[in-house]
């Protein structure tokens, strides 16, 4: 989240609705402060002082959608002590959501608002801007969603799961405007699949973040093995099962679209694109396998390359569909530039390490699972930190020069 996505407080509308609501131990004097007076200060130190949790339930919400906006305004009773007992949204913009407002109730139930006395019920509104645009996500701050149906079989290996896989969508045209590219983060729980399926018209690259999994195509294929740190990348309308090798571990994916489209399914099942370009194949006797084949690479097969500026070691593993994956390992203090004109679309995601990211004339911070996105013609600079010595700075590069491409938006849903 950018800095210019702060909130507003609208301190001066703030209400004191309780009766003889005044500041705790304030005595009038000529010329002094009236006790309303008082107490507003007192509230709008208490709102300084938790300002960032509301900042974090802001970021929370632009995570999932970026155009979230409108007022909340939260009632809070003050015990002893300052300390707030009770908070409640009681009045809430449509547009706001109702997750930013759960967010804030739990955060206010925290504060200490020191100066307003015991039994005082105060009104604390608050005014978000709708965003033009967003560069970084936090993977804690987006949403988990499944998609898959439970399984039924009673004596499945491995640990009881609902659903045998979640998606963290983290960038697509609802949260960060995203042109030519989405990525998800897909966990697929122990010993379970994501059953076949072939997405018609987007190229998809894969990264295993986490675990052992492999790749099963049509009848005939070769299954491909993957561990942590492998990339493979799947043609347009290649049928495809992503099955966990793990009996009692979740596998994670880094899975990246190109045109969007497939990402969409994620958000709404009944999405008819999305479920056009999500097409599963019930019987996978009759899927059927593309002239192009499903590539896998490893960081050991691939030559590292010296990045600029000695930031580092890059490695190419896969590229197609008009998309590549690079693997970083950075150096502590590196940076990365790219000036404004750049004809392709970049998207980082940070496996381990953090950093800062400068664009746009403002410095947000990065931390490990935190992706940043990048549209073209963008100037950027990123500086690379570690938590300590012996943590390395890994992240992975997502790199798309069809700018702006997309899946088609009449295509036929499946049947």
């Amino acid at each position: 989240m950018r800095e210019r996505t702060k909130f507003e407080m609208l301190a001066a509308a703030i209400s004191l609705v309780a009766v003889g609501v005044s500041a705790a131990s304030a005595q009038p004097k000529a010329g002094a402060a009236s006790e309303a007076q008082k107490a507003a200060q007192a509230i709008e130190r208490a709102l300084q002082k938790h300002g960032a949790d509301v900042h974090a339930c802001f970021a929370k919400v632009l995570a999932d959608r970026m155009d979230s906006a409108g007022k909340v305004e939260v009632a809070v009773e003050v015990g002893k002590n300052g300390k707030v007992k009770t908070a409640k949204v009681q009045k809430l913009d449509k547009s706001a959501g109702p997750v930013l407002a759960e967010c804030i109730e739990k955060a206010a139930l925290g504060w200490t608002m020191e100066g307003i006395e015991a039994g005082a019920k105060v009104v604390l509104p608050f005014s978000f801007k709708a965003q033009s645009n967003q560069f970084v996500v936090n993977a804690a701050d987006v949403p988990e969603r499944a998609l898959g149906a439970p399984a039924t079989n009673k004596t499945r290996i491995g640990p009881k799961r609902d659903v045998p896989f979640t998606v963290k969508v983290l960038a697509d045209e609802q949260n960060v405007k995203a042109e030519g590219i989405s990525l998800t983060l897909l966990s697929v729980g122990p010993a379970s699949r994501v059953a076949m399926h072939r997405h018609p018209h987007s190229a998809k690259i894969l990264y295993l973040v986490k675990g052992h999994a492999r790749l099963l195509g049509p009848e005939g294929a070769t299954p491909l093995k993957m561990d942590e740190g492998a990339a493979a990348f799947v043609p347009a309308g290649y049928p495809h099962v992503i099955e966990n090798m793990g009996r009692q571990s979740t596998a994670v994916f880094l899975q990246a679209f190109s045109p969007p489209g497939p990402e969409r399914v994620y958000r709404d099942a009944t999405d008819a694109r999305g479920r056009a370009e999500f097409e599963v194949i019930r019987d996978p006797a009759t899927a059927k396998a593309t002239g192009s084949q499903v590539v896998v690479a490893t960081a050991a097969e691939a030559k590292p390359v010296a990045l600029p500026r000695n930031a580092g070691t890059g490695k190419k593993l896969v590229e197609g569909g008009g998309m590549s994956l690079a693997l970083l390992e950075l150096a502590d203090g590196a940076e990365l530039q790219t000036a404004a004109g750049a004809p392709a679309t970049e998207v980082y995601y940070f496996v381990s390490g953090g950093g800062s990211l400068n664009v746009a004339g403002e410095t947000m911070p990065l931390a490990a699972e935190s992706l940043v996105y990048l549209p073209r013609r963008t100037a950027y600079g990123i500086k690379a930190a570690a938590a300590d010595k012996n943590e390395k700075i890994v992240a992975v590069k997502f790199t798309v020069t069809r700018a702006g491409a997309v899946a088609p938006a009449n295509a036929a849903p499946r049947r």
